[in-house]
């Protein structure tokens, strides 16, 4: 078994314990009692699961090493597909969402760091889109078989049980995967990143006419940096609040996207496969713009054309949802596949040594995740008390607004100086 097939298997595994929900929902309600603000948790508990569990990412790593703390995060997901077999209550079905919260949470904060581990600077960027890509495309796997399942088995717990066989497979498939083991001593921080930009921009683009500096650190020795040094570094919270914001649109999406158009007379069929052709889109953008953006380190242009697409979407959403809905949901999905993984690529660029960028992917996960998943609950709370949806999509709108401002804060020319000294022992 190659180690992308691995990465791609594990992959699959991360968002079908979420898509399959919304779809499912009416039927999930009328079963529980569930009022809206309390389904809406089905999705924010995972989510902030998947914030806080990011945290313990680097003592995961030290203790069990990535191919074990990985199958923990697989055992995790298991047990929720399992649990779903047989929940007919809310409190199973809150505790299901918080299991598989925690599964997701551990494998997402130690993907990125083996991809970094085991991959050139050249074949980095792809291979994220690549991981990315699968995990979008397990969501619309979710989406859009759950439903199908469901009404055939005439069991809406089916729907949500059956990826217990998905997550086996890739369990055993990461089992089997040759991972390399990352350097973590002798290397210069600074010194790696000013090789690394150097090896990237080469002669494209308009960096590709300026050196990026960056000044050695007076000792060779390196650490790597502790949640303190990230909890005090403004370009970590920087990451974290802009990775969170754009997964907030996710989320949301997720969440109540089904319900939206359901409520507009779509079956639960009908508005899962919409909600499918969301993250089919999303697949698209993950493994194109990445391998777009792969010869320039500046993600500025790419990161600001998937928002558009994203607001456009949602534009359409507000004015016009039943006019072009495929279309509305095409472009949300484009951009949506487009940030989720030129943002984690946007923070391995800041460092060059593995376990150090994979912290700062964790901690951006971490703060991220746990911003990202007040949006599920706050659009439920709109829904109850307005009727409708439309207040938080045009919410959407200012938050997308906000992120194309703040990506232009991202000049790779200031990655190194961004992130201080504090990363390097004196």
């Amino acid at each position: 078994m190659t180690l992308w097939l691995a990465i791609v298997a594990v992959g699959l595994t991360l968002r079908p314990t979420l898509t399959s929900i919304s779809p499912l929902l009416p039927q999930i309600r009328e079963a529980t009692g569930m009022s809206f603000p309390v389904a809406a948790l089905l999705t924010s508990l995972p989510v902030l699961a998947m914030g806080a569990g990011a945290f313990a990412a680097s003592s995961l790593t030290r203790r069990l090493g990535e191919r074990r703390g990985v199958l923990l995060g697989l055992a995790a997901l298991a047990l929720a597909c399992g649990v779903r077999f047989v929940a007919d209550d809310t409190v199973l079905m809150l505790a299901t969402a918080l299991a598989s919260g925690i599964g997701i949470a551990i494998i997402q904060a130690l993907l990125p760091g083996v991809v970094k581990a085991n991959y050139s600077a050249a074949r980095m960027t792809a291979m994220m889109g690549i991981y990315s890509a699968a995990l979008m495309g397990g969501g619309g796997l979710g989406a859009a078989a759950s439903p199908w399942a469901s009404s055939l088995a005439d069991d809406w717990r089916v729907g949500l049980g059956m990826w217990l066989a998905v997550v086996g497979a890739a369990a055993l498939a990461w089992w089997r995967a040759p991972l390399g083991v990352p350097a973590v001593t002798g290397v210069d921080v600074s010194e790696a990143l000013a090789a690394r930009h150097a090896e990237l921009l080469g002669k494209h683009g308009e960096y590709g006419k300026k050196r990026v500096s960056a000044k050695p650190a007076t000792s060779a020795a390196t650490r790597e940096p502790s949640m303190l040094d990230l909890l005090r570094n403004r370009r970590a919270w920087t990451l974290a609040v802009y990775f969170g914001l754009i997964n907030c649109t996710y989320t949301t999406m997720v969440a109540w996207l089904p319900p939206f158009y359901q409520q507009a007379g779509m079956s639960a069929t009908q508005s899962g496969a919409l909600l499918a052709g969301l993250t089919a889109c999303q697949v698209v953008a993950a493994l194109a713009l990445p391998w777009l953006a792969r010869r320039n380190v500046d993600r500025r242009r790419w990161l600001t054309l998937a928002l558009v697409a994203t607001l456009a979407g949602l534009v359409g959403l507000v004015f016009a949802p039943e006019a072009a809905p495929w279309l509305w949901i095409g472009a949300i999905g484009f951009g949506l596949g487009g940030t989720f993984s030129l943002g984690l690529v946007l923070a391995l660029d800041h460092h060059a040594h593995p376990r150090h960028a994979a912290a700062l992917a964790a901690f951006m996960q971490g703060v991220g995740f746990c911003i990202a998943a007040l949006a599920p609950f706050a659009a439920g709370a709109v829904r109850a008390l307005t009727g409708g949806f439309t207040p938080a999509w045009v919410a959407l709108v200012g938050v997308n607004l906000a992120l194309i401002a703040l990506t232009w804060r991202f000049d790779p020319e200031g990655y190194a100086s961004a992130l201080g000294r504090r990363f390097s022992l004196p």
